[in-house]
């Protein structure tokens, strides 16, 4: 029940916000994430252009394949690094605008107006920077448990979807916290909802997986819709709209 309950407020989330944006409401709220995506997209294909000039190395005798096999692997993990950091720039950076944008469909829904305060706004940034180094740390410690399980019991087969599944939650929980630090609560308190609210939080954020990793417009449309989802759901779950 509580599973069909979830995916029903994540259907009527995604209706709701479809025909916000139909609507023409909340687009200024994408420009941000366009500004980031454009300078994020231009690195990462300058870094994969530089690491195809090096494709010569494949053809000096004896040596060549071990400097081509050593010169890709480090290039894939400079650019896995660059994913990993505009990923925190999207959860931090920008968190100031995913701040308002959760308030403003907050206030559209229930009527409740919020007042804009820079200062509070300033704060809000220092907290989610907080929550992501929070979740980015709980994120990687579960995987090693995890990990060590998997080896021990050998369950590597379902490694793939345990990492999803584990990604998933705490992306969901970092987009769940505008709505939670919006309504008092405390960085622990909204942990203690993201694992009483496990399901929800983690189908939260595989929507923002699998908008994130559309092609192209993913990064840009994945953060704002993901906070719209976040807020609307939020609000279902509390009966604070219908």
């Amino acid at each position: 029940m509580k599973i069909k309950q979830n995916i029903n407020h994540h259907i009527a989330a995604i209706k709701l916000i479809f025909e916000e944006l139909k609507a023409g409401n909340f687009l200024l709220f994408f420009i941000p994430g366009v500004v980031a995506s454009i300078f994020f997209l231009s690195i990462y294909s300058l870094t994969s252009s530089t690491a195809s000039l090096f494709d010569f190395l494949e053809h000096i005798p004896l040596i060549g394949g071990y400097l081509a096999g050593g010169v890709n692997k480090t290039f894939g993990l400079l650019m896995f690094l660059l994913l990993q950091i505009y990923i925190f720039f999207v959860l931090t950076v920008l968190s100031p605008f995913n701040t308002v944008l959760s308030e403003k469909l907050d206030a559209k829904l229930t009527g409740k107006e919020y007042v804009f305060d820079l200062g509070q706004v300033m704060l809000d940034l220092l907290r989610m920077i907080f929550v992501v180094f929070l979740a980015v740390f709980l994120e990687y410690f579960t995987m090693i448990v995890y990990w060590i399980i998997s080896w021990i019991l050998h369950l590597g087969f379902l490694d793939t979807i345990a990492y999803i599944l584990i990604s998933a939650f705490y992306f969901g929980f970092s987009f769940y916290d505008y709505s939670l630090e919006r309504h008092k609560q405390g960085v622990f308190s909204s942990l203690g909802f993201a694992f009483k609210n496990m399901g929800t939080v983690i189908l939260t954020g595989l929507c923002f997986l699998l908008l994130f990793y559309f092609p192209y417009v993913g990064v840009i449309v994945a953060p704002v819709i993901a906070t719209m989802i976040a807020t609307v759901v939020y609000l279902k779950k509390n009966q604070l709209i219908k």
